[in-house]
């Protein structure tokens, strides 16, 4: 056996072994952050598509939502709608202002339950220029001001279509006694559900009573808070009085009758709220486009006061445009999708055709530039959200097609 003394033992490295370790550990330092690159680089590009993806849902399932419920007026579907609301023209009332909502006997037809505006254009068939590209409408709430809450001036853009919805939406609340006249107060229940504002119904709402025969709108006096029986119990007063717009008569059409005040439940007659929503695209006062909504409503940043004004749904919504199946053949089914200046009735509107552009709010600036400018929404020239200058955000298309389904019902 061969015995090595510890003075032969190797003491250092050779300069090439120091090399070749210095090069095998740049290359496992290169790898590892070639690897945590490409990682960045896929995690960026998952969150920018996932707050797209998400953006796109959240919108398109409020609007569906809300054309899907057009015209709703509970089961009087063949019957009369009145509205006691002061949006009069001397005696006539306007179907400009956003309350409108016309009965099936005026001549109009109850054509306004959808509105369109093309381009930017005056909303058809109404003919009201708010929140077109030559008007306004407030907008509370808009966090690009110093001041948040501060009310600024919004107007459509002139690249994108909008679209109006009435409707009324069920508060879960029954006529509980029969009115002594058409002037009398609602004496209603609220069922099992939640109730208008947190078991109050709060005045200045704007707010319907209908059963199968007919449909009255007013506008509610007061807050009326829930008593402490279970479920609550409500008196709604519906009088001429002080608030915008007001009610004309304070009477409704008919006198509703319960016939068995202590089976509420089974009320023929429904307590429901009215729905006016205005949605169109506009901007900023930085310049950065969104989906605004313009409705009435109680506005949270102006304690809680009933009125009409636009919130900012979705940021990042650069264009939309929309067809309108129109039924040409008497059969509830589109026969043609048009712009809204060709539609020739809107009363035989059943179905929408929309697309969105949805982009993201902040710019990749490690991805290529956006060069493209001909992106095409529906039958719309193509679009080009970039023309000054390109920039290195990332867009997506996204289209829905929807079924106006209290339309699609027969009214004859």
């Amino acid at each position: 056996m061969m015995f090595v003394s510890p003075q032969q033992k190797q003491n250092g490295l050779t300069l090439i072994e120091l090399l070749i370790a210095m090069l095998l550990g740049t290359l496992m330092i290169l790898g590892a952050t070639s690897m945590f690159t490409a990682n960045k680089r896929v995690y960026k590009e998952v969150d920018y598509q996932g707050r797209l993806a998400e953006n796109a849902r959240f919108a398109m399932e409020m609007i569906i939502r809300d054309l899907r419920m057009t015209g709703f007026i509970g089961c009087a579907i063949q019957q009369d709608v009145s509205n006691d609301l002061n949006i009069l023209t001397g005696t006539t009332s306007d179907p400009t202002q956003l309350l409108s909502f016309f009965a099936r006997t005026d001549a109009t037809n109850q054509a306004n339950s959808i509105e369109g505006s093309e381009s930017g254009g005056a909303w058809l068939p109404s003919g009201s220029t708010d929140a077109s590209a030559g008007g306004t409408v407030v907008f509370t709430g808009d966090t690009s001001v110093a001041a948040f809450g501060t009310q600024v001036a919004v107007t459509m853009l002139t690249t994108s279509d909008g679209f109006t919805v009435r409707f009324l939406e069920d508060t879960n609340a029954n006529l509980c006694a029969s009115m002594a006249t058409t002037a009398d107060t609602l004496t209603v229940e609220g069922q099992s559900g939640a109730i208008i504002g947190g078991n109050t119904f709060l005045g200045g709402g704007v707010y319907a009573a209908t059963d199968c025969e007919a449909t009255n709108i007013f506008q509610l006096n007061a807050d009326v808070p829930g008593t402490a029986t279970t479920p609550p119990a409500f008196t709604l007063a519906h009088a001429t009085g002080t608030n915008t717009p007001g009610n004309v008569s304070g009477a409704l059409s008919k006198q509703y009758i319960v016939a068995d005040p202590a089976n509420c439940s089974a009320s023929p007659v429904d307590i429901m709220i009215f729905r006016a929503r205005r949605y169109f695209v506009g901007q900023d006062q930085a310049g950065n486009p969104g989906l605004y909504r313009q409705i009435f409503d109680a506005n949270p940043n102006a304690g809680n006061v009933f009125g009409e004004f636009a919130e900012r749904l979705i940021d990042g919504v650069e264009n939309m445009q929309i067809l309108y199946g129109e039924d040409t053949s008497g059969n509830r089914v589109a026969d043609a999708y048009l712009n809204a200046t060709a539609v020739t009735n809107w009363e035989d509107v059943v179905s929408v055709k929309l697309a969105l552009l949805f982009t993201t709010v902040d710019e990749d600036f490690t991805a290529p530039f956006d060069i493209r400018a001909n992106y095409q929404l529906l039958n719309a020239a193509p679009f080009d959200p970039t023309p000054g200058a390109n920039d290195h955000r990332r867009r997506k298309i996204v289209e829905a097609t929807v079924s106006l389904r209290n339309r699609q019902m027969t009214l004859n």
